[in-house]
């Protein structure tokens, strides 16, 4: 039985040590792997990682100057928006001071209305007056004189 034993130690020792081979080739594999990946794909990859970063380089700054342009018309569009307004206070301004002189004149011309009424109104009672003291001188002056108006 001894011959059994030895057998089956030794093959457990082999086993073992297989295993502790196996392990390390395990984790030695995919680094050997790695380096045996063909140049030709790593070259590919890296030129395609390139051409990304161009072509997102490029679209950045078709970006960053179309930003610029959009921001340089929004500084126009602000500018004349600010322009229109200050013209709009002065048209305003203008309105309001054409209002003033419109108020004033129509007030001018009442008044003038009104004098010329006065005026027409004073005059023919005071012409009505006039006419009638001169008739009355006119009468006494004639009895004085004993002469008949006419």
């Amino acid at each position: 039985m001894e011959v059994g034993v030895l057998e089956t130690r030794g093959m457990t020792e082999k086993v073992q040590s297989m295993k502790q081979w196996l392990g390390m080739v395990g984790l030695l594999l995919p680094v050997l792997m790695a380096g045996c990946t063909p140049q030709n794909e790593v070259h590919t990859l890296r030129a395609h990682t390139v051409a990304l970063e161009r072509q997102s380089s490029a679209q950045r700054q078709t970006v960053d100057a179309r930003v610029q342009q959009l921001s340089d018309r929004l500084t126009q569009v602000e500018q004349a928006q600010a322009a229109t307004r200050r013209d709009l206070a002065r048209i305003a301004a203008t309105l309001d001071e054409f209002r003033g002189h419109m108020q004033r004149l129509q007030g001018a011309i009442q008044e003038t209305e009104r004098q010329t009424q006065r005026s027409t109104t004073q005059g023919e009672g005071g012409s009505s007056t006039r006419l009638a003291n001169v008739e009355n001188r006119l009468r006494a002056l004639a009895k004085r004189l004993a002469v008949a108006p006419e």
